[in-house]
């Protein structure tokens, strides 16, 4: 099983079944934040660059990127209304080859039906109401969208998340926006929907795990967590019911200067998200210190994730043993990671 993933300094393709062994590195594109794998030819992937000082990132003069040979080589397909902005989330179509959505630095949406050879901004999303009151509590305060992701059943919805300015559903493919927000803080980090369940709906907020079981009309916040400052979701679609959660004691500003670093703990749900338990680590499910930022999903039928940590490690997780083993280490910052072909 080979994984790209996406670091503060570029590209790393490593193959997991030989130790984590670097079969590529690239220094472009660089600073990914965000991978995503379009869903009929897995030799396609984007990439997404951002300019962050906490996370040890400088982009370069473009901040979206595809690759047509799984990660070789690539190609700045930035489009020029966004050249000054950077892209925090992005998410290739489960339905349809060649759709992505991606979200940027100033919360803005844009969809590409062609592989990105072309982007069309969401014109609606701007438009918003109360869209003028988001903001990020730090320079450059500008709120981004940092989460996106379709629906498992429809090919024309997807969910929008924005960092301090709320979780969003369109239903047309972009050419409306309906707020979800009842009950839901607006420091939205990671969105994810059922996949056995479309009405249920998982976020991942700076104030906990918030869970909807009616598509997003009322949330309730998940219990037995002991660690509230949510950073990613995984809902496992090989498992039904199976959810895991990475959470940090607090926001990134604490993770390089606290004692216990991040503090971080990764748990787990078989329930739907209506109870969790501490995931071990190495048969220890105490804290680490290093942050989880992403989870993705290993073969089919093996019962195994992959995780991409901000001190760049990257780990293999054993879901049916409970544990984790560490694959590769001493990478840049990593951030994001997705599965490729053999």
């Amino acid at each position: 099983m080979r994984l790209c993933v996406g670091t503060s300094k570029g590209i790393v393709i490593l193959d997991a079944d030989r130790g984590g062994a670097p079969l590529l590195i690239s220094a472009d594109p660089p600073s990914v934040w965000c991978l995503a794998r379009d869903c009929y030819d897995p030799r396609v992937i984007f990439a997404g660059s951002v300019q962050n000082a906490q996370a040890g990132s400088a982009r370069g003069k473009g901040s979206l990127a595809r690759s047509g040979d799984g990660g070789r080589t690539w190609q700045d397909i930035t489009p020029a209304s966004i050249r000054d902005e950077e892209v925090w989330a992005m998410a290739a179509s489960i339905h349809r080859t060649g759709e992505l959505i991606i979200g940027t630095s100033h919360a803005r949406v844009l969809r590409s039906v062609d592989t990105g050879r072309s982007f069309q901004e969401c014109g609606a999303f701007l438009k918003i109401s109360g869209r003028d009151r988001w903001s990020l509590p730090i320079s450059p305060y500008a709120p981004r969208v940092r989460s996106l992701a379709f629906d498992p059943t429809d090919p024309e919805t997807f969910y929008v998340g924005v960092e301090e300015g709320g979780l969003f559903r369109s239903a047309d493919g972009g050419a409306s926006f309906k707020p979800l927000n009842h009950g839901l803080p607006d420091d939205v980090h990671c969105v994810a929907a059922d996949p056995s369940d479309r009405t249920r709906l998982y976020v991942a907020t700076g104030r906990g795990l918030y869970v909807s079981a009616d598509r997003g009309a009322s949330w309730s916040r998940a219990k037995g967590l002991s660690r509230h400052y949510a950073v990613t979701l995984f809902a496992d679609r090989h498992d039904s019911g199976s959810l895991y959660l990475a959470a940090a004691a607090g926001p990134p500003p604490q993770w390089s200067v606290g004692s216990r670093g991040a503090d971080a703990m990764l748990f787990r749900s078989s329930d739907h998200g209506s109870s969790f338990v501490p995931f071990g680590v190495n048969g220890d499910a105490g804290p680490s210190r290093a942050m989880l930022m992403r989870l993705a999903a290993g073969r089919e039928g093996e019962g195994v994730m992959y995780g991409a940590f901000n001190d760049g490690s990257i780990v293999r997780i054993n879901e049916r043993q409970a544990s984790i083993r560490t694959i590769a280490e001493k990478l840049p910052p990593a951030y994001d990671l997705i599965t490729l072909s053999e």
